[in-house]
């Protein structure tokens, strides 16, 4: 027997599992940090069950799983699951250096597990005997003692070490060091005073994530610090783009972290990442959570924004005991988790079970980490009742009053910061999604230790342009009128910006509006609607050929311009458009001066800013 033998095999009872009407395997993953599920690396499945009883599948994969656990000698790794609204998660730790073993063993359970749930005959043909060998090949191949003792010597020396497939890193920024994970050093020959560590945080969030942590980066440049930044856009240290892409995950971190010109850190980290991976460092020193809104919602067993939020609240996890946690009060969602996290309501968090035996009978339920003992909420009311009680427990907060930022240490010290009108994204306080997110980067710049004064001028500096906060709503000036390119990609943010246009005046308002073929035929309704309460005297409505995502031609086009008919616009204000560049050529047509315009399109936004410029 194999390993293709067994991945062949494993392969065959999936694919029963995926067209049975009952079982559909999902997804499989390695688990590289703190994750939703536990605190140590480890492979998880996810899997769809229908019309069986979650619980019974729990129990006949921890029964399946540990012989094969046994047969490498893994006995005392930590079993998780999670039964989620139409499936369940399935998991256990394992050493760093085994973790595509790993994947395989719980591979090899699960297809166990639907070969006995519906009494099928693939895999039961392979002796365990076999297939325990055949794991063991698996193991040794990829066993790496020297990865292990590397970060055994860390820890004692309280160094942080960087992993991936190819290097080791020990340190960050300058004293940085990396050596590919096949030529290892001796810990004992290493100098290990060298290795230090640099300022650091995490942003995430449904919407505001890449402009808090550009407007973070400003500040940390305005107090002369070289800081290096990761989103979905870039990487970037310091004013040097080092890649485009979408570095928000892991990889994104070590390569900045790496980067021998990096002072100081700041990682967007997104639900993707955090699920596929866990917390791409183990410890930083604040972290801040923008919001939390219905946005891909069905992907790796995380059905409700409840489940949601919790995946959001794993940035907790990393922050160091004496570090701070940023958090919004304005937003319902957190302060609800904040609250049942403290009452220990734990069908809120979506719970993880634990268990160290063959059935689910000893399983335990856990919460995610303690949260931070410094957590500091940010308001656009200092009335508000979060803001308050956070005062009265000594918690330092920040918030609005009389159209000024106020920052209030834990002493009780208050730091009057600037007025919202000079801050530049604002637009004059119409903007009031950007309000907040210079609320949460004032708190996050001052859990950092960052001087007031350097807060102040990089809020009075950083604008809503390509250049400060490119694909962000960026604001163009066009002989009198006045453009926006945004692209708002949920209800959430499209009403975010659909509150800013409102507010904004204008003789008349403009909309183009198109969307990806993935999005249902009720999120389409949705995110139009949402983007109607801007008021438009005109829209749009533009065709997405490059991404059809499954739909045919006109089919989105004829949602969106439904659902802006509703609103009661006249048939004649709706104008069709082949892509967004061709819309775009003909508003600015037909532009007069005072109009304001609202672009909202996934492609050519480089193209209409080209043309802006012009």
């Amino acid at each position: 027997m194999t390993d293709k033998d067994l991945t062949n095999s494993v392969s065959d009872a999936s694919n029963v599992s995926a067209s049975h009407p009952v079982f559909t395997l999902d997804d499989s993953r390695r688990l590289t940090g703190k994750n939703f599920f536990m605190d140590r690396p480890g492979a998880v499945i996810d899997a769809f069950v229908e019309g069986v009883d979650k619980q019974q599948v729990v129990d006949v994969w921890l029964a399946q799983l540990a012989p094969l656990l046994s047969a490498v000698d893994w006995q005392a790794e930590q079993r998780i699951y999670r039964i989620f609204e139409d499936g369940v998660s399935l998991g256990f730790s394992a050493p760093m250096d085994a973790l595509y073993a790993a994947t395989e063993i719980n591979e090899a359970a699960w297809a166990l597990t639907v070969e006995q749930l519906l009494n099928s005959k693939t895999v039961s043909e392979i002796t365990l005997t076999e297939l325990s060998k055949t794991l063991l090949n698996t193991l040794e191949a990829e066993r790496n003692p020297k990865l292990l003792a590397i970060m055994q010597a860390a820890e004692q020396h309280k160094v942080d070490c960087l992993v991936d497939d190819d290097f080791v890193s020990l340190g960050y920024g300058r004293s940085a060091e990396v050596w590919p994970v096949q030529k290892l050093p001796d810990p004992k020959q290493l100098d290990w005073s060298h290795y230090k560590t640099i300022p650091m945080a995490l942003v995430t969030g449904t919407n505001g994530k890449s402009t808090s942590v550009r407007l973070t980066s400003h500040i940390m440049q305005q107090a002369g610090l070289r800081c290096g930044v990761t989103s979905t856009d870039f990487i970037r240290v310091g004013d040097t783009i080092i890649d485009k892409g979408d570095y928000s995950g892991p990889g994104g971190a070590r390569l900045l972290l790496r980067h021998p010109e990096t002072e100081v850190a700041v990682l967007e980290v997104a639900r993707g990442g955090l699920l596929r991976r866990g917390l791409p460092i183990p410890q930083v020193n604040a972290a801040l959570v923008t919001n939390v809104a219905s946005d891909h919602l069905g992907q790796y067993g995380i059905n409700t924004v409840a489940a949601l939020t919790a995946v959001k609240m794993l940035v907790a996890k990393g922050v160091a005991k004496d570090g701070t946690l940023v958090l919004n009060a304005d937003d319902a969602n957190l302060v609800t988790f904040v609250k049942q996290f403290a009452a220990q309501e734990k069908n809120y968090l979506a719970p993880v079970c634990i268990s160290d035996g063959d059935s689910s009978e000893d399983g335990i339920t856990v919460q995610p980490a303690a949260l931070p003992a410094k957590i500091t909420w940010f308001s656009l009311d200092e009335n508000n009742p979060v803001i308050a009680q956070a005062k009265s427990k000594g918690q330092a907060v920040c918030f609005v009053r009389d159209q000024q930022i106020i920052y209030v240490s834990a002493d009780g010290t208050e730091n009057q910061i600037v007025a919202v009108n000079d801050i530049p994204m604002t637009l004059q306080g119409a903007a009031i999604h950007n309000i907040q997110n210079a609320l949460g980067a004032v708190a996050l710049s001052t859990a950092l230790d960052v001087d007031a004064s350097a807060i102040k001028s990089a809020l009075m500096s950083f604008n809503s342009n390509a250049a400060d906060n490119p694909g962000r709503g960026n604001l163009f000036s066009y002989h009198g009128a006045q453009v926006m390119l945004d692209f708002a990609h949920n209800v959430h943010s499209m009403d975010a910006m659909a509150t800013t246009l409102k507010n904004m005046p204008a003789s008349r308002k403009l909309l183009l509006l198109c969307l990806p073929g993935d999005r249902s035929d009720e999120e389409a309704r949705a995110m139009t609607l949402s983007a109607m309460a801007m008021n438009p005297d005109g829209v749009w409505v533009c065709e997405l050929p490059p991404y059809l995502r499954g739909r045919a031609l006109g089919d989105m086009p004829a949602i969106i311009a439904a659902a802006v008919r509703e609103t009661g616009l006249a048939q004649a204000a709706i104008q069709q458009a082949d892509s967004p560049l061709a819309g775009f050529s003909d508003i600015l047509e037909q532009l007069q001066a005072d109009d304001l315009v609202f672009v909202m399109a996934l492609s050519q936004r480089d193209d209409m800013a080209a043309l802006l410029s012009r």
